[in-house]
């Protein structure tokens, strides 16, 4: 006699893993101590800014790795912004701080050093009172004094003294 088992019937639980294929599992992310996935994407982000692979795309095919790791290697490998940025890879590649965290950080920190001083000042002339008020409440009126105001007044001093000192 035959069984008949129609298709939305239900199927029988996956059988949990073993502790053994656990840690198995997370021993496979690592190679050699170096996080296995962003390895793959910097090598990928390597080949592709050399020229050697046109696509990323293609670069991922080639190198087990996906488009938005390779795009974030390609961030990392970039970037000027970063004091140490040999130590940053590095800590990426051991798997200490996470591929898209690390650049993620690196866009944010690219993204303020675009910004000028006119670009802010347009800005803050645009605020209301009560946004700048806000505004120095958040950031704090000791930060802006001694960061902001000090060094102006310094330097107009400076200014004053010098055209003292000529005459």
């Amino acid at each position: 006699m035959m069984l008949y088992c129609p298709n939305n019937a239900p199927t029988p639980p996956r059988q949990p893993r073993t502790r053994h294929r656990q840690r198995a599992s997370t021993r496979r992310h690592f190679r050699h101590g170096c996080r296995a996935a962003a390895v793959r994407a910097f090598t990928a982000a390597g080949i592709y800014l050399d020229n050697a692979i046109p696509t990323l795309a293609r670069a991922a095919d080639c190198c087990g790795s996906n488009v938005p790791y390779i795009q974030a290697a390609i961030v990392l490998l970039q970037d000027q912004t970063t004091p140490y940025p040999e130590i940053l890879r590095k800590a990426v590649r051991e798997g200490r701080v996470p591929l898209l965290e690390a650049a993620h950080a690196a866009r944010q920190r690219q993204e303020a050093a675009r910004v000028t001083v006119e670009k802010m000042a347009a800005t803050w002339r645009g605020w209301t009172p009560a946004q700048r008020a806000n505004f120095g409440r958040t950031v704090g009126v000791a930060e802006l004094w001694d960061h902001s105001i000090v060094p102006a007044i310094g330097e107009e001093r400076g200014e004053l003294a010098r055209a003292v000192a000529a005459e």
